[in-house]
């Protein structure tokens, strides 16, 4: 127990150390007791803040609202009693076949038309760099391989 989280006990517990959580009293009564005057001070704060809430009377709503609440909120749904199976769509096997089938068959005719435009594509930027400013990437590279 270290003495921060003691003054956090304190703070959220207030001053009785039989309000802590189970875990934690012992270790926190017997730093309490080794050290009180550490602690003084927030002891006193947590009396004073649990004397006022004592003082505090005790609020219960009126029976009507209660009631009124309770008749407000949502009824569950009650069971019908038979099991319900949802309903089959003998389409809907189908309709998924359709569209992987025509999934697959896009992907494979898209694919060659993007690689070989790919390819052009970068052809003309290798143009418009060996233009623009001199630069030839093959020359370079058979320059560093030699």
């Amino acid at each position: 127990m270290t003495e921060d989280r003691l003054i956090e006990l304190i703070e959220s517990w207030g001053a009785d150390p039989s309000a802590f959580p189970q875990a934690e009293r012992g270790a926190a009564r017997a730093l309490l007791a080794a050290h009180p005057e550490r602690f003084a001070t927030a002891i006193a704060e947590a009396r004073a803040l649990d004397a006022a809430l004592a003082r505090m009377p005790d609020v219960f709503p009126p029976p009507a609202l209660t009631a009124a609440l309770i008749a407000s909120a949502p009824k569950p749904k009650r069971a019908g009693g038979a099991l319900r199976v949802p309903k089959f769509a003998p389409w809907a096997p189908a309709s998924g076949a359709a569209a992987l089938a025509a999934g697959l068959f896009m992907g494979l005719m898209a694919a060659p038309s993007a690689s070989a435009s790919a390819d052009s594509e970068t052809d003309d930027v290798q143009a418009l760099l060996e233009e623009a400013i001199g630069y030839d990437p093959a020359a370079m590279s058979e320059g560093i391989a030699e």
